[in-house]
């Protein structure tokens, strides 16, 4: 049978059961090729791509089994795996994104060899977490004394390393970068769920990551961002001969001053795009022009310069491109001295950083949902940046 025909099939089937994930796929460009080993999507251009091997539709999975591995990739735009790698472990990460997506594909069956948590048992690994947790779990699996602690699960992740078990094609990922990526999955998800008859019935954590990056905040995160700048700081009195003591005729006058000095970093990754870049440059101007000293920091998986802002400096050619870690910021910020805080613009998808000596704010873009692993006050600019999405 035609794999185009077989596609088409599947998709219907997903539309009568499932019609929100169908209707994402409606706004996919799909693509039939045998350069993948399985299916995958991916981005670029502005445009989201679904690959599709025909062997391994038509030959290696059965009429069920093409729903599921459908909604599996669905999934991984929905939670926008495609633009959260830190390009550090990247079977790990592929991992992960597997682990999260395929506890929502039921009640599809999977094909035999997918991954699931009982893959790696002696890590006993939570439901429902972030792509981030899975990873940060299974770099256990990479320690010194991995296989006489963990041996069924290293065992496993060998299996998954020679090809033996099925992991999900996720070379494309990153092809094209993220680009305007948010802005129109957005436009994707947000006309998806108005189309859609049963998005009710779908699993809360699925609906909850599509409702919180489609929703509008009500509180102006500009403020929250300055009311921190401003709570960040000492106060210094300094005597002055420009005025007189209101107590003590003939004595020098007090002068307060509020010394304010903050470390700004900045994600420069792969997944930020130039127009996000300018808005952060705005709001770091916006803090300098508040009597601040702002140092700046860009990185991405590492710093790629550290320079005080100065009144004079133009927006920057900010470089990066690639991964993203918090560490190297988070280490640089507790080596040095005479910094108030820290602040920390970003997408959110980095593994758990290390913990930071001084307050720290993390401004989260887009659909940076999962923010328990940061620690400290973390605020949402992504809708505000992008209210003007035609919905």
């Amino acid at each position: 049978m035609d794999p185009e025909h077989i596609l088409s099939k599947s998709i219907y089937q997903l539309l009568r059961s499932e019609s929100f994930f169908a209707h994402v796929l409606a706004h996919v460009t799909r693509v039939i090729t045998a350069d993948i080993p399985t299916m995958a999507v991916s981005f670029r251009e502005d445009v989201f791509y679904l690959y599709v091997n025909p062997d391994f539709l038509t030959n290696t999975l059965t009429v069920e089994q093409r729903v599921a591995v459908l909604k599996h990739e669905v999934l991984h735009l929905v939670f926008k795996h495609l633009f959260r790698s830190s390009g550090k472990e990247r079977m790990l990460e592929n991992l992960a994104a597997d682990l999260v997506v395929n506890q929502y594909v039921d009640p599809w069956p999977l094909p035999t060899g997918a991954i699931l948590l009982s893959t790696f048992p002696e890590l006993a690994l939570k439901s429902f977490e972030s792509m981030e947790y899975y990873y940060n779990e299974l770099l256990k699996l990479r320690e010194p004394d991995a296989e006489q602690r963990y041996p069924q699960s290293c065992t496993a992740l060998t299996t998954v390393e020679v090809g033996d078990l099925l992991v999900g094609s996720h070379e494309l990922w990153e092809q094209g970068g993220a680009g305007s990526s948010g802005r129109i999955l957005g436009r994707i998800l947000s006309d998806s769920k108005k189309r859609s008859t049963g998005y009710g019935a779908l699993p809360s954590e699925v609906r909850r990551t599509v409702d919180q990056l489609l929703s509008v905040p009500k509180i102006s995160w500009k403020r929250l961002l300055r009311l921190f700048n401003a709570s960040c700081g000492r106060t210094v009195i300094k005597t002055t001969r420009r005025k007189e003591s209101k107590r003590f005729d003939g004595n020098p006058g007090r002068r307060i001053k509020r010394l304010r000095n903050l470390i700004v970093a900045v994600d420069t990754s792969g997944s930020i795009d130039d127009k996000l870049l300018a808005e952060f440059w705005t709001e770091i101007v916006s803090i300098y022009k508040t009597g601040t000293s702002v140092t700046v920091l860009t990185c991405d998986a590492k710093i790629h310069e550290v320079y005080e802002l100065k009144r004079s400096l133009s927006t920057p050619t900010f470089k990066g491109g690639g991964g993203t870690s918090f560490d190297p910021v988070i280490e640089w910020a507790n080596k040095s001295r005479g910094y108030n805080g820290l602040i920390y613009f970003t997408d959110g998808y980095a593994p758990e950083p290390a913990r930071c000596s001084m307050p720290i704010l993390w401004c989260i873009y887009g659909g940076g949902l999962q923010t328990s692993h940061l620690k400290g006050k973390v605020i949402h600019l992504g809708d505000a940046l992008e209210s003007d999405f035609p919905f």
